[in-house]
């Protein structure tokens, strides 16, 4: 099992430098990663390929952590505008957090231990202990939250991975909307912007507040979890 976690991991880590290379000299590699201007250059010089080399970046930074996600994110807002930048980005993250968490599940925290610091998966364990859709979300947005390793985190607790993929939509969704809107508008944004915003976080706030208080709701216990145990949601 060692093994096939660190031949994954040298899959993975090659896969980044060829893309790396074919987008960017590798002697800049890794200023490449935090200057969006680079990375929408690289990007425009791959023509039709960059958004697909951009959905691959994107679900490998959940397993690399030396991919930082951010200058990503706001150079899809630069290179396809708001909308376009959002739904590459949002499908992408979602995508690599959902392969984080099943993968995680299913090979529990031997396969976490390979990718993120046990020193991080003990502190948000803990902290993630008994939580829910809204921990999750949050955990997903907040920026001093180590985002990608609560994808690991929520593998190894007890939530639902129904309910948790409800809360990679929506932490991934609301983190996604922030940063494409930097990259498309920069210091402004059109007024329906604002109102898209405002109206989101109405919503996702209120659907919280009335799950976490109904029966059967953002903590309620129904099915069996890892080891025969109920999940807390």
């Amino acid at each position: 099992m060692k093994n096939k976690f660190l031949l994954l991991k040298l899959i993975l880590f090659v896969t980044v430098l060829f893309i790396l290379w074919v987008s960017e000299p590798l002697a800049s590699a890794w200023g490449w990663f935090s200057d969006r201007d680079a990375v929408t250059a690289s990007m425009n010089r791959t023509g039709i390929w960059s958004s697909l080399i951009l959905f691959i970046l994107f679900v490998l930074q959940v397993f690399l952590a030396f991919i930082p996600g951010q200058a990503l994110m706001v150079a899809c807002g630069y290179l396809y505008g708001f909308w376009g930048g959002f739904l590459l980005s949002w499908l992408s993250l979602v995508a690599g957090g959902e392969a984080a968490f099943v993968l995680v599940r299913r090979y529990g925290r031997s396969f976490a231990d390979k990718w993120i610091s046990s020193e991080v998966l003990a502190r948000w364990d803990k902290a993630a202990e008994g939580q829910g859709i809204g921990f999750y979300t949050l955990a997903l947005v907040l920026p001093l939250v180590p985002n990608d390793a609560m994808c690991y985190v929520a593998g190894l607790g007890k939530i639902s991975h129904r309910r948790f993929s409800v809360a990679n939509l929506l932490g991934r969704g609301l983190a996604c909307m922030v940063t494409s809107w930097i990259g498309a508008f920069g210091p402004q944004a059109p007024s329906y912007f604002w109102a898209i915003l405002l109206v989101s976080i109405t919503g996702i706030t209120g659907w919280l507040i009335y799950k976490r208080g109904s029966p059967g709701g953002l903590y309620a216990e129904s099915q069996p979890g890892i080891g025969g145990e109920s999940p807390q949601y």
